[in-house]
């Protein structure tokens, strides 16, 4: 598969197979991921890549993650209403969830995160294995105690979390119309 079809064919996965993922596959996807550019400031090691692994385990984060959005939720956030919905799944049934982290103090940590995480997504489908980007565990990511649990250093930010494996199904192509373009001259 080339890039430009990687790019045009790649679909944010929300249901997946029971089918674990093999950790050469991950580590190959996370290889590619850290090919991102990344900012001289942001040095050697601009992200950290976790991985949790297992379905049940990964399911059970998700409770943990959808009641601490209920419990801590900013006020008046209309952006939490899928914490109070009971079918909704945090993790979506995922047997892989990578969380890509960066240094607290790095200004740039956010954008070095998103950049990586691209190359994740495009990476995973390009090898058969589909992804979501999803923010909402990000809340309970971001406590304290839960990335001591996780084994997130005190001084990494969350920033990207990826769910992964192999597709259940495939959603179809959204529409998408031509962006706005606006040019100097």
């Amino acid at each position: 598969m080339d890039t430009i079809e990687a790019i045009h064919s790649r679909r944010s996965i929300r249901a997946y197979r029971a089918r674990g993922v093999e950790r050469g596959a991950i580590e190959a996807i996370i290889l590619d991921a850290a090919q991102a550019p990344s900012t001289p400031v942001s040095g050697a090691h601009p992200w950290i890549f976790h991985v949790i692994e297992g379905s049940e385990r990964i399911a059970a984060y998700g409770a943990r993650a959808k009641q601490f959005a209920r419990a801590h939720r900013p006020p008046g956030e209309a952006g939490y209403a899928w914490a109070d919905r009971p079918e909704f799944s945090v993790f979506l049934g995922a047997p892989v969830v990578i969380v890509i982290c960066g240094d607290a103090k790095n200004s740039e940590a956010l954008a070095e995160c998103c950049r990586a995480g691209q190359n994740l997504m495009l990476s995973a489908h390009a090898r058969g294995l589909g992804t979501c980007w999803v923010g909402s565990p990000l809340l309970w990511l971001r406590d304290g105690a839960s990335k001591a649990e996780l084994g997130i250093a005190a001084e990494l930010e969350p920033h990207a979390v990826f769910t992964l494996g192999y597709a259940a199904e495939v959603p179809a192509k959204a529409p998408r119309v031509a962006p706005q373009i606006l040019w100097s001259a």
